[in-house]
């Protein structure tokens, strides 16, 4: 038992319970909704770090606090803190430690997320961003594993600096320095095409120094953005080559064009002569328009010709005075060119045709009926040949009817 002595104010002290009474209203209205606490105060949630409010809780080893972004139950948590006793010690899952089968999200802010080695069934990203760097193969050479001497390179790109592979919504562009070269490499993958550039800086529309698109339509392969020096491989079997197609084993084409908005040629790089023939070795014929060259020459030795026969002179004069020589215009001709030579009629039927030229004359290639030059020419020297002997018979009838007259005299 206590014994007072002295005397007690009652008054003084009831309004000192009164005072300590609202100042423990007051704090208790500071700290309401700063955080909640559960399973009494084992687990504590607050948008604040611990020690940033009043917490009166009488926490224990292993209580734990998480920090959200917002108040209430919908944020996000960013921090977890457990209480070690005597002090609250921040804690972070460890990368290998965490397996996740499969991570989604609406809307996930993660800010910067440093890991290991992340192994998963299946990752849903509507972007994701990642550094490009030589981790494989030899870093030395640059070759990868299982490509030993074939155009070893190396790569360094930086998220950091603006370069890196990014897939977003399913498109992929990736930018990175090819350290052999200083040049910068990028390349770009979407649904139905894929572009690989190669420039002088990062900016795309920097000096080009080579560029490939492939699409279902084709290839176009270029050092530049102008279409005429392009290489196109097309879906339809076509190529068009924008600048010098070389081959060291032969081109093989099913056609083959040149001139497209400039002037082309073909040329043989080395000098040499330029063959048309099939795989076998066999001549093809050549369709074109007019040919101009310093020259002609017509295949005619003994040793690529058999079934030799002679022909008659007189019948190959007939044959010539049989053709009818007109002069003519062909119809795609502008009004400056004049044609003379003979006319093949495959307009009107045999009995009523309008020209006339001997069959030895004319010359069937696949679907095209055209005027055989060389069979022409050596029916001219064959008539030439019969008028020749003529003019030598008469002469001969001449001279002697000029000696009968003078010795008649």
């Amino acid at each position: 038992m206590i014994i007072a002595t002295g005397s007690v104010d009652i008054n003084e002290a009831t309004k000192l319970a009164q005072e300590a009474k609202a100042n423990a209203s007051d704090n208790l209205k500071k700290v309401s909704g700063k955080f909640d606490t559960m399973l009494n105060g084992k687990i504590t949630q607050s948008i604040y770090n611990p020690g940033q409010v009043g917490d009166t809780n009488n926490h224990q080893k292993g209580d734990l606090w998480i920090v959200t972004d917002s108040s209430g139950y919908t944020g996000t948590a960013t921090k977890m803190y457990i209480y070690d006793g005597t002090a609250w010690q921040e804690r972070r899952w460890d990368q290998q430690a965490l397996s996740v089968k499969q991570l989604s999200a609406l809307t996930a802010n993660l800010g910067t997320v440093n890991s290991g080695t992340l192994n998963s069934v299946e990752v849903f990203a509507k972007n994701l961003t990642l550094d490009v760097g030589a981790d494989s193969g030899d870093e030395t050479t640059g070759e990868l594993d299982g490509d030993s001497g074939h155009n070893p390179r190396t790569w360094s790109g930086k998220v950091s600096q603006g370069m890196g592979v990014n897939f977003n919504h399913g498109l992929m562009h990736m930018n990175a320095q090819n350290n052999n070269n200083g040049h910068y490499d990028a390349t770009y993958i979407g649904p139905n095409d894929i572009k690989v550039r190669e420039t002088s800086q990062l900016d795309p529309g920097s000096g080009l120094f080579g560029r490939v698109d492939i699409t279902s339509s084709g290839i176009i392969i270029g050092t530049s953005w102008n279409d005429i020096k392009q290489t196109h491989l097309n879906s339809d079997g076509g190529v068009f080559v924008g600048g010098q197609l070389n081959s060291l084993d032969g081109i093989k084409a099913g056609g083959l064009r040149t001139g497209w908005q400039q002037d082309c040629s073909i040329s043989s790089v080395s000098g040499t002569d330029i063959y048309f023939h099939t795989e076998s070795g066999s001549t093809v014929d050549l369709h074109a328009g007019d040919i101009i060259s310093h020259g002609h020459t017509l295949k005619s030795t003994l040793s690529s010709k058999r079934s030799i026969s002679d022909i008659s002179t007189a019948d190959a004069l007939a044959k010539v005075n049989s053709t009818d020589i007109k002069q003519w215009q062909y119809k795609d001709d502008d009004n400056s060119k004049i044609h003379i030579g003979p006319i093949i009629d495959d307009v009107n039927k045999l009995g009523n045709k309008k020209y006339s030229i001997p069959n030895d004359l004319i010359n069937q290639v696949g679907d095209e009926t055209g005027l055989n030059e060389s069979n022409a020419l050596s029916m001219t020297m064959a008539a030439l040949q019969e008028l020749s002997k003529r003019n030598d018979q008469l002469s001969q009838r001449v001279t002697e009817l000029e000696r009968k007259f003078n010795n008649a005299k």
